[in-house]
């Protein structure tokens, strides 16, 4: 009876040896990624020689946050693949980086020394307060004398001058390693990306009729990846076409270092989901306020007011302001996909990379834009075509003109606009002043209501060696209500939009030209309604 009780714990533990050594670790390499507007899909490969029958192979080392449910494997030699499991190693941490192993020793040693100076301090403090307790002398029976309480006073005060220049002095030190300390951990901050983390492993159970060598590729997808598109726009002169550089902003968080890997930039974001929006029944019903007033006063009810006013859409007319390596474009079903034509490293330590994806001259033609009421500067952009047909996407762009930064603006694509307007910058060769009639002030009452009539004159000058081409625009005021008449009795030959109330000129000025386009607008009112003219 006891053999048998000593017998069933050696079997058990023998069993639990033999079941562990099934499992057989994989190196992997990480060799090429898929990076989505959010998310990357990544493929590992790796070459493990199998034995005959049941085996367990743990790939090791992978993205602590991939997720497990698109995990796919796929091989060749001859093998059966059982199952496919994924699991956390927390023991197995991810690769130190050096860099951040080298602030956390300096930050290591820097709490020593503020440790080491701080005590320092604190035997100055200490004996400061051993002084002012033993400052008295004598007692209460027994006085000293002039000489000795001199003599004491004197030391006392030397010691003490002593004591608060080390105490000083430490502190001086403490602030120095503490503002150190501080520069040292914002710089650690910024690296946390490069912090150790626990790692992923994929355990796959597969069966061979015979010992083999085998090849493995992983896919699985990680959420800690980005690209973002980014552009540079540059116009060398008025007249020339334009030169854009389309680039990608490749960030890496997933925790595994993409070290000359196939890259490709995929439109897609898993992140979104695929699931089908459906309409539900949509019911029309009366809304009811609840009589408020009867609970919380208890009186009679107020006076209904009037209809609520009619409201005013107002339409706001903008312009667009809009501040390699080798690659292969192609259209998929329902994305855009860039493939870069060489190897790509991109660290993961969250930062951006910029990758220079694809370069296109674009022909341009130039114009200027003013809106004196908003802005007395005059804006130069360019406006091109055909850019739909070289698969870009929206985003951020830098603008240059003749060779100087202009400022960053975005490209918005995403329009059905066959015609592309980018702005340049402030033209400070145009000149354009908005002043107001002086005659168009006078105001009269007639019926009860107030007429009021308002002009404004536009100048504007091109003191350039060039022919402008100018598009000017302004706005008459439209009214909401019918109590309020408005008319525009002087269009000074622009183009006139009735329903947003804008006003167009089409301007050729030649070089040192002027020219002097105005407007008037008359608005009558009730005299007893605050009505803003201008």
């Amino acid at each position: 009876m006891q053999l048998r009780h000593l017998l069933i714990p050696a079997l058990f533990a023998a069993l639990t040896t033999t079941a562990t050594g099934t499992e057989k670790n994989v190196p992997s390499k990480l060799t090429s990624a898929r990076v989505f507007l959010q998310g990357a899909q990544v493929t590992r490969t790796a070459n493990a020689s199998i034995p005959a029958g049941a085996s367990t192979l743990v790939f090791t080392g992978l993205a602590q946050n991939m997720d497990p449910q698109s995990i796919q494997v796929t091989g060749k030699g001859g093998y059966t693949i059982l199952s496919v499991n994924h699991r956390l190693n927390y023991l197995a941490e991810s690769p130190k980086k050096k860099e951040l192993d080298e602030l956390q020793g300096r930050m290591k040693k820097l709490d020593k020394d503020f440790a080491h100076e701080k005590a320092m301090q604190d035997v100055w403090a200490n004996e400061e307060q051993l002084l002012n307790k033993n400052a008295s002398v004598g007692g209460q029976q027994n006085g000293v004398t002039l000489s000795q309480l001199t003599a004491v006073n004197d030391y006392i005060r030397e010691r003490l001058r002593t004591v608060k220049a080390g105490w000083l002095a430490q502190q001086e030190k403490l602030t120095d390693l503490q503002t150190e300390k501080n520069k040292l951990q914002q710089q650690i901050n910024e690296l946390q990306a490069l912090a150790q983390r626990p790692t992923s492993e994929v355990v796959l159970e597969i069966s061979s009729p015979a010992a083999a060598s085998a090849s493995f590729a992983l896919n699985y997808y990680v959420g800690q990846a980005s690209w973002a598109p980014a552009y540079d726009l540059r116009a060398t002169g008025t007249g020339k076409p334009m030169e854009l550089l389309m680039k990608a902003a490749v960030t890496n968080n997933s925790g595994e270092d993409w070290d000359q890997v196939e890259l490709s930039l995929s439109s897609g974001n898993p992140a979104l989901g695929g699931v089908m929006p459906t309409l539900q029944p949509w019911t029309l019903y009366t809304w009811r306020p609840r009589p408020l007033y009867q609970e919380n006063y208890g009186g009679a009810a107020p006076s209904a007011r009037g209809a609520a006013s009619e409201k005013l859409s107002e339409s706001l007319v903008t312009m667009d302001a809009l501040g390699s390596l080798p690659v292969n474009v192609s259209q998929q079903a329902t994305t855009v996909e860039y493939a870069i034509a060489t190897p790509f490293s991109v660290p993961s330590d969250g930062s951006p990379h910029t990758i220079a994806v694809q370069q296109h001259t674009l022909p341009a033609t130039y114009a200027w834009y003013a809106t004196p009421k908003l802005d007395k500067d005059v804006f130069l952009y360019a406006r091109t075509t055909g850019w739909e047909d070289l698969s870009l996407l929206s985003g951020e762009a830098n603008v240059y003109f003749e060779g100087t930064y202009v400022g960053k603006s975005f490209l918005q694509l995403a329009t059905p606009k066959d015609t592309l307007d980018i702005g340049l910058g402030r033209d400070k060769g145009v000149v354009v002043e908005r002043v107001k009639r002086k005659a168009a002030n006078d105001k009269g009452v007639f019926g009860g209501k107030r007429t009021a009539t308002v002009g404004w004159d536009i100048t504007v000058r091109n003191t350039k060696n060039t022919a402008v081409n100018l598009e000017l625009r302004d706005q008459w005021p439209l009214s909401p209500q019918s109590e309020i008449e408005v008319k525009l009795t002087d269009n000074g030959g622009a183009t006139v939009d009735n329903t947003t109330g804008m006003l167009t000129w089409k301007l050729d000025l030649a070089p040192k030209e002027s020219k002097k386009p105005g407007f008037a607008y008359t608005v009558k009112y009730p005299k007893e309604m605050p009505v803003v003219l201008e």
